[in-house]
């Protein structure tokens, strides 16, 4: 009774705010720098998109300011969520899907990048990304998650599809959490076809030439921490799920050293959907 109490005071505050959100049309002009996606082989090319960094630097700028729980823009209404009181509009910024920026940046890179594609695997299973994903689109999708003993159960260093299975493989948020995340990043290439791509996104530091490690694990399970030990909400485990790596250009060498023959960043945003944050994917072609 009190749990359904509270869901209820929940659900009436978030209905007040919603209703007073602040109607951000002022901070929109049209520009040539509103929206952006490219593409980066090194830490050099960021450069090239100073002008563009620059303006969505200054527009979330100008949307932190108003200091609101929600802003409306073009009619649509957007949740500015801080996790643990901090403010990252990479995963801040939802709309009424419930797709944060990082979400909807990356739908907008499968809509134009790999539209065509057919049989598609996700290391992630009935999650909100996963149900658009499958609406959107009209790809034969294969899902999983990790969960040793469940029917949908799969671990990216040991996949079980066979080789050349996909057409396009995605995992979001997956390897910051693989100690050994070069066996994933071999097992996405081994399930994919040739000429088929993997998109991924994990913490990425546009700064580092190399790959920060932050925890290692030892063949009896014994973690030793190099640095305060930094957790990651997780669909499936509830109290969050420990992050071995931040990684920097070093990466993309990783993958090449795997076998892709194609490996790039893709960034971009679209400040007229509020796709904000500094978005970093990578798009890796076998």
């Amino acid at each position: 009774m009190i749990a359904k109490l509270k869901q209820t005071a929940r659900q009436t505050l978030t209905a007040i705010q919603k209703a007073f959100a602040k109607n951000i049309d002022h901070l929109y002009s049209e520009s040539p720098y509103n929206k952006l996606i490219a593409e980066l082989d090194n830490k050099n090319d960021f450069a090239k998109y100073k002008s563009y960094t620059q303006f969505r630097d200054d527009y979330e700028s100008k949307v932190l300011a108003l200091n609101a729980k929600y802003v409306k823009l073009a009619g649509v209404t957007y949740h500015l969520n801080a996790f643990k009181d901090v403010m990252s509009l990479r995963e801040a910024s939802t709309d009424d899907s419930g797709l944060n920026s990082r979400m909807r940046f990356c739908l907008s890179i499968i809509k134009q990048y790999f539209s065509g594609a057919k049989k598609v695997y996700l290391s992630e299973h009935d999650t909100l990304f996963h149900q658009v994903l499958a609406k959107e689109t009209e790809f034969d999708l294969t899902t999983s998650y990790y969960k040793p003993g469940a029917a949908l159960h799969q671990d990216l260093t040991a996949l079980t599809y066979p080789d050349n299975s996909f057409d396009l493989s995605l995992s979001f948020e997956d390897l910051e959490h693989i100690p050994e995340y070069k066996k994933a990043i071999a097992e996405l290439y081994r399930v994919t076809k040739p000429g088929g791509h993997v998109l991924l996104s994990t913490p990425f530091v546009i700064d580092y030439d190399k790959t920060l490690v932050r925890a290692t694990i030892n063949k009896a399970g014994e973690i030793t921490h190099l640095l305060e030990p930094e957790y990651h909400g997780d669909p499936v485990i509830p109290q969050g799920i420990l992050c071995f790596y931040h990684f920097g250009w070093d990466l993309l060498d990783d993958f090449r050293t795997a076998g892709f023959s194609d490996v790039k960043i893709i960034t971009g945003y679209d400040t007229g959907k509020m796709m904000l944050g500094l978005q970093l994917f990578i798009m890796a072609q076998k």
